[in-house]
């Protein structure tokens, strides 16, 4: 059925929520398991680089990066096939990319609940890739 399962992690309790549905349909379906995060360089971090403030965009990439590579391990000894990718921008943008340059059957994005900045951020991601992507989406919800 999903021989491609695309999971947009960035650590975050909403991204483990759609990590673990992610690798449960990996295994169902014994799938390939992507874990993609992007490292955002538009709005107030690209402000903040520009204006000459620490270098948050590579502390924000390494942190991502450690995080995707421990969970990556943790999932590979339990028989997963793991790919683990980064790239800086858009998270809209970057996930339809990448969705599309792997050939993804599905995308899990977590859930983040309403009324929060979080969640005007991903309505609009979530909006984008319905209008970007031709594979399914799953939005994963803690339960």
């Amino acid at each position: 059925m999903f021989q491609k399962i695309l999971v947009a992690y960035d650590g975050s309790p909403s991204s483990e929520t759609a990590l673990s549905q992610g690798g449960e349909l990996a295994r169902l379906c014994q799938g390939e398991l992507h874990l993609f995060g992007v490292i955002v360089s538009t709005g107030g971090m690209a402000i903040g680089q520009a204006a000459g403030a620490e270098d948050m965009l590579g502390r924000e990439g390494n942190a991502i990066r450690s995080s995707l590579e421990d969970v990556a391990g943790k999932l590979r000894a339990e028989g997963l096939r793991v790919v683990t990718q980064t790239a800086e921008g858009s998270p809209a943008e970057e996930i339809a990319r990448y969705a599309l340059e792997t050939g993804a059957d599905l995308l899990i994005i977590g859930h983040i609940p309403h009324f929060s900045l979080g969640h005007w951020l991903q309505g609009s991601v979530a909006k984008a890739l319905l209008r970007e992507l031709p594979c399914s989406i799953l939005v994963a919800k803690a339960r």
